[in-house]
């Protein structure tokens, strides 16, 4: 009879947690943070759907016969996760003169905390996983190793070839003509190098393998900043590629992962991370700037955004850093908090320095 009552009991004390639990979700779902006045950010139409972990990246509508076609320019948001950490294969583009969205081609498997940038016109998709994000810790997430292209105009992705290595929570970068993969999980730390034409090489190993870090290139060389091993950090590595050698740069004034970034003019702005501790975590409305052309080489406060969020990544159009989407609660909070917010920094803004 005590055992019985004992299991009785307990029977009752999880169905409670689990009633307070998902009463407590249910209340943060219902009262997600709203945007706020923001000097210097618009907000542009928002996403056809609410998602995170997601990658994003600036490619041309249409072939283009010069070196740049501005008015050419879309926004990509590729992949990511929605609802109970489901992958997705959707993607959507933005015209900024319309101001509006609609679908693009689907990514050929789903995917998330893939990478994404532009070269050319074209957009290239690299790793990514596509586990259910609740159905193994991220420790267990099979990188993978997939590299895709969407060519300026086409109504259908490209797969030109596999990477070297697979790879998820890293990040992609175009510099010089070249595709440079920087962090993330997978089996080693290398730069990972893609030359269109000739296929990939290596680089040398970042000081600090990491994985959902922020990567911008400037005046040649490329910033790998803050990330997570395991939780977040403030540090910042400068790969110069002309020499394959890393050197410090300088720490975040807060640790931060899961940011958004760009780079404009020679200034390199950081918004927003996490740190995901179910505990002590939470979203970071902190947000940092740095003029790589200024003597001091110090971080300083950013123009504060709408939203602070995690999981997104920026990217730089028609000379606006827009940052779409992502979520305003972290760690596993994340699924009651994914947003579908288009959040856009003009210039005026940025030429503040």
């Amino acid at each position: 009879m005590r055992l019985l009552k004992a299991i009785r009991n307990f029977i009752v004390v999880v169905g409670l947690l689990a009633v307070l639990a998902a009463g407590a979700l249910g209340w943060l779902y219902a009262t997600p943070p709203q945007p706020r006045a923001a000097e210097g950010w618009q907000l542009g139409p928002p996403l056809p759907a609410r998602r995170g972990e997601l990658a994003m990246a600036v490619g041309d509508a249409e072939p283009c016969p010069a070196r740049a076609c501005p008015a050419a320019e879309r926004l990509y948001v590729l992949g990511g996760l929605a609802g109970l950490f489901r992958p997705l294969t959707r993607v959507a583009v933005y015209d900024p003169g319309r101001k509006s969205w609609r679908p693009g081609p689907p990514l050929p498997e789903p995917r998330h905390h893939l990478a994404a940038t532009g070269l050319a016109g074209s957009i290239y998709v690299s790793g990514g996983t596509d586990v259910a994000a609740l159905g193994l810790g991220h420790h267990h997430w099979p990188p993978k190793d997939n590299f895709w292209r969407l060519a300026a105009g086409s109504a259908q992705w490209e797969s030109v070839g596999p990477m070297i290595e697979p790879r998820w929570g890293h990040r992609m970068v175009a510099h010089d003509g070249r595709l440079y993969v920087i962090g993330g999980r997978g089996p080693s730390g290398r730069v990972l190098i893609y030359t269109p034409g000739r296929g990939w090489t290596t680089g040398a190993v970042m000081p600090r393998p990491r994985d959902h870090l922020s990567v911008v290139a400037v005046d040649g060389r490329l910033w790998a900043i803050g990330g997570r091993d395991p939780r977040s950090l403030a540090r910042v590595d400068i790969y110069d590629p002309s020499t394959d050698t890393w050197q410090p740069g300088p720490d975040l004034p807060t640790p931060t992962s899961g940011a958004a970034e760009g780079a404009i003019d020679g200034v390199i702005f950081v918004y927003g991370g996490e740190e995901p501790s179910f505990a002590d975590g939470a979203v970071n409305d902190r947000h940092w700037k740095l003029d790589t052309r200024s003597q001091s080489g110090r971080w300083e406060p950013a123009p504060t955004p709408p939203l602070a969020v995690h999981g997104t990544s920026g990217a730089v159009l028609q000379g606006n850093l827009a940052v779409a989407g992502g979520a305003t609660w972290h760690g596993a909070l994340s699924i009651v908090g994914w947003t579908d917010a288009l959040q856009i920094l003009t210039p005026p803004a940025i030429a503040r320095r």
